[in-house]
């Protein structure tokens, strides 16, 4: 799944109009175009190059080990509702309520979108965003849940990569790179130590003020502190506690740990061995480099990178091929039909909900029947009720004048 790597830049801006994109950058999209027809014509040209190693793989994939291919279509189905389940923890935080059926759909139409269309990501948080409002969070809380479920698998990813790391040891392309891995990860751990000893600490606070005031002194510091401040703005809308954040990291790591081992069911379903020191480090590096929007889904880059570095940590071509592409049906083939399918199911039921809301513009302008009011006494003085409740137009109701009721003599 990529919906889940949507970056923290992907969240869509919800309190104003988007900027006009700038004459300077009209060039981008073409050479998106480019480099997705370089791309594909790579991986042509390496699918043509390996000819015979495709030929074993795909008789391979005619003698697949069902239970292992069952095995790893439930592993990557408990991943999409592990996400729904994160994304369902973070509406609750804000108080909203979201059965969990709904979210699987709502997760699985974006993800269909994210790995779809070009630049996917950003059209899966938009809709996604657009859903949540719906559903009853406001435009604050729906702009959290997107930013935050992101920035949570995001993080997620980057700590199976370290992980991955110090597991493969000295074997594979990010052997080196293991001590510079770790020191990131640790940069969240000294980030919440200085947040505690700032509210604890009024020496802590006078430093971080110090410095604060220093980088928005700095050449481009006032820009660069107006973005801080507006993400942890956002980031503080809605503020669980400690024990409900860990929750909520657990969910997200849960999420790719669970994808993971849909390949390892893969490559167990072509009869290959699973390179257990190098697989966290290879999917998890395939995962980042499809973040990157160079073709939708990942399309060839996936396949290209997963491939090779299965290979790098000891596995023969055709087997690695065969696994990579049957993880593929699995995890994006399979997945965005019926991604699209639950697009158009809830896109139609909004329409149908708006369509209830508002009544055709020829339509009669009809109001609600009143019940019977209560008989005044006779000494009993005029009274003022409000108007009836509208049927046909929402909101009517309340803009109406009062009406002057008064009892009759007898």
């Amino acid at each position: 799944m990529t919906v889940q790597s949507v970056s923290v830049t992907d969240t869509v801006e919800v309190d104003r109009e988007a900027p006009p994109s700038h004459p300077r950058r009209r060039w981008v999209p073409w050479v998106r175009r480019v480099v997705i027809v370089a791309v594909v014509m790579l991986a042509l040209v390496g699918a043509y190059g390996h000819r015979h190693d495709l030929d074993k793989a795909i008789h391979l994939l005619g003698h697949l080990h069902w239970g292992w291919l069952a095995i790893a279509i439930a592993f990557e189905v408990a991943s999409l509702v592990a996400f729904a389940r994160l994304q369902r923890w973070l509406l609750r935080a804000g108080a909203v309520h979201v059965d969990l059926i709904t979210m699987i759909e709502i997760t699985l139409a974006g993800n269909a979108l994210a790995m779809s269309l070009p630049g996917g990501a950003a059209w899966s948080a938009t809709w996604a965003f657009g859903q949540l409002r719906r559903r009853g969070a406001d435009r604050l809380l729906a702009g959290w849940v997107v930013l935050v479920a992101g920035a949570l698998a995001s993080f997620a990813l980057f700590l199976l990569l370290v992980a991955g790391a110090l597991v493969a040891g000295s074997h594979g392309p990010v052997a080196s790179l293991r001590l510079l891995g770790v020191s990131l990860a640790a940069i969240p751990v000294a980030a919440a130590a200085v947040t505690v000893a700032a509210r604890r600490f009024a020496a802590v606070r006078s430093v971080l003020n110090w410095i604060w005031r220093r980088i928005g002194a700095a050449a481009g510091g006032l820009r660069a502190e107006q973005a801080m401040d507006r993400f942890v703005a956002r980031v503080r809308a809605v503020q669980p506690t400690w024990r409900e954040w860990l929750e909520a990291f657990g969910l997200a790591v849960t999420n790719w740990v669970e994808t993971c081992a849909c390949l390892a069911a893969c490559i167990l379903a072509v009869g290959g061995h699973v390179p257990w020191r190098g697989l966290l480090v290879a999917y998890a590096l395939t995962q980042i480099a499809a973040s990157f929007p160079l073709t939708p889904g990942g399309l060839g880059v996936v396949e290209g990178s997963l491939t090779a570095l299965l290979v790098a940590y000891g596995m023969s071509t055709d087997v690695a091929l065969a696994s990579v592409l049957l993880f593929r049906a699995v995890s994006f083939w399979g997945l965005v039909p019926l991604g699209w399918l639950a697009w158009a199911s809830l896109t139609l039921a909004g329409r149908r909900d708006q369509a209830r809301k508002r009544p055709h513009p020829w339509a009669v302008h009809r109001h609600k029947a009143r019940a019977r009011a209560p008989e005044l006494p006779r000494d009993a003085p005029d009274r003022l009720f409000p108007p009836e409740p509208c049927e046909g137009c929402e909101g009517c109701g309340d803009d109406r004048p009062v009406v002057k009721l008064s009892r009759t003599a007898s």
